[in-house]
């Protein structure tokens, strides 16, 4: 049996996840199906690459990742097929899988181009269901990467995270993600400030406590955690970082050294 694991800014009130789906089990009614999220920000690229990045590596190894948030769908963007780190990943080539292949640079890419493998007619707004979901069919059926096209040497990427030090005293930072509950995931590990004291600069506001847990501090405090991914998180006691702050990805953040 194999696994597949879903990652779509679909939502949940649409028949577009039930159609992949159904699409699969057509061509392997043996697969197991894992939703990882459809809620990614509608074509928030950036979004959805940091997502993938943190779940897949906890799956077991031949694992296929079908990831799909495709602002470009149906333009000249390439679709690809990679290997990379004992997983599987089928998605648009528009730097989703960005994140994953900086932590695995030896991975494989091809660009899928082989069409008998798409479901016909292939729709120019649904290549999720036509064309991603069918190729991860049949990967799981054993196909060789290569048989889907050529390989991909330069597959699109996102930039890298912003942590670049300005000053001896001042490191520029951004906003990697935000979680459902609002907390504010910074591209700062622990590890980059050490035992430094330092604090956080955001939206004009500055940001000197750091706790362990969610839970400390007092009802609305505005503070700082290591969070699971191993990244310093700013969070709000019993609230919202993100709309406090009014920061989403990709803003810019200081951290202040001292």
């Amino acid at each position: 049996m194999h696994t597949v694991t879903l990652l779509t800014d679909f939502g949940l009130s649409d028949y577009f996840v039930g159609a992949i789906k159904g699409v699969m089990l057509e061509l392997n009614a043996s697969l197991q199906f894992v939703d990882i999220t459809h809620l990614v920000p509608a074509r928030d690229i950036r979004s959805g690459a940091f997502t993938l990045g943190q779940a897949y590596s906890y799956f077991p190894g031949g694992t296929i990742h079908l990831a799909v948030v495709d602002p470009g769908v149906g333009t000249a963007r390439k679709g690809l097929v990679a290997s990379a780190g004992g997983h599987y990943f089928v998605a648009p080539d528009n730097g989703l899988i960005s994140r994953v292949l900086e932590r695995e640079p030896e991975a494989t890419v091809y660009e899928v181009r082989a069409d008998h493998y798409f479901r016909k007619p292939v729709s120019t707004t649904f290549h999720g269901r036509d064309i991603f979901a069918p190729v991860a069919a049949w990967v799981s059926r054993d196909i060789p990467l290569h048989q889907f096209g050529p390989p991909l040497a330069k597959p699109v990427r996102l930039p890298p995270p912003v942590l670049q030090r300005v000053k001896d005293n001042l490191i520029q930072a951004e906003i990697l993600a935000v979680d459902q509950f609002g907390n504010l995931i910074t591209s700062l590990r622990p590890e980059d400030v050490g035992d430094q004291p330092c604090k956080i600069l955001a939206a004009q506001r500055e940001i000197s406590q750091f706790r362990r847990t969610f839970g400390e501090g007092t009802a609305g405090e505005l503070f700082v955690v290591p969070g699971s991914a191993g990244y310093f998180e700013i969070v709000v006691r019993d609230g919202s970082a993100a709309r406090e702050l009014g920061l989403a990805a990709g803003k810019a953040i200081g951290v202040v050294l001292g």
